[in-house]
């Protein structure tokens, strides 16, 4: 079992100024991004949340995807684990008019980059940042563009889980639930 995002509250410093309902929609269009395009992939989902977790007294929100197993190739794990979220996030803010260069930044998923990049070496892939990925690696900005263009060419089923989400009591989710609610086979 993987859990995806189970990080750093969502709320602290950064966040202070952004009402709890913004803050909730973000992490379940990020949840989603996660499900959805690792259903795709072949991943079987478990369990979906966006939830209140306090660490050292201080309470904020996080989300978590929890996966059984896992399949496809190393961009699709580059992508569902480490990309996916991101960008289900910035294209949420984007439809709603609320993308500034500010609210991209709060969107940065670092958790769920190194979370990608530690799977990926365990695996002996190497990644570079930018320019050419090296022989049988990747590079991360590809990584991100493939994200952003599975993001946009699945956003109904993205959008259509997210809301689920946060109307589902407890925002939970299971893989079940959500393959269902995207239109997903499953095997």
């Amino acid at each position: 079992m993987y859990e995806l995002d189970e990080h750093t509250p969502y709320r602290h410093a950064r966040y202070q100024s952004t009402p709890l309902p913004l803050i909730q929609r973000g992490l379940a269009f990020h949840e989603a991004g996660h499900t959805v395009l690792g259903q795709l992939a072949g991943f079987t989902c478990e369990l979906v949340r966006v939830h209140p977790i306090t660490r050292d007294g201080f309470t904020g929100w996080t989300g978590a995807t929890t996966w059984a197993r896992s399949f496809g190739t190393y961009l699709d794990v580059a992508v569902v684990c480490g990309a996916a979220g991101q960008a289900a996030d910035l294209h949420q803010l984007a439809e709603a008019g609320r993308l500034t260069s500010e609210t991209a930044r709060l969107c940065t998923a670092e958790h769920d980059k190194q979370m990608a990049l530690s799977i990926l070496a365990a695996a002996g892939v190497q990644v570079t940042e930018t320019g050419p990925a090296p022989d049988g690696g990747l590079a991360w900005d590809d990584v991100m563009a493939t994200a952003r263009q599975r993001v946009e060419r699945e956003w109904d089923r993205i959008t259509a889980v997210a809301e689920a989400l946060l109307a589902a009591p407890g925002f939970t989710l299971t893989g079940t639930q959500a393959a269902q609610i995207a239109g997903i086979t499953t095997a």
